[in-house]
């Protein structure tokens, strides 16, 4: 259980790269016709990171002390 605080903290940074990974692989998927998968399995795991935070915000498991 984490403080609301680093539980904000945490979304932030994850939701970053998150976004910066994705655009990453999508934009090489789209110009070169590659795939990277070290980037797509670093996007997906950054995604699963921000769910996990969204839903421990979501159903108040963090503390407030």
């Amino acid at each position: 259980m984490q403080s609301l605080k680093i539980l904000k903290f945490n979304m932030c940074i994850f939701g970053i790269l998150f976004v910066t990974y994705s655009i990453k692989v999508f934009s090489e998927f789209i110009t070169d016709h590659t795939f990277n998968w070290l980037n797509g399995m670093c996007a997906i795991g950054f995604f699963f990171v921000l769910i996990m935070n969204w839903l421990d915000l979501k159903n108040k498991n963090y503390k407030t002390t």
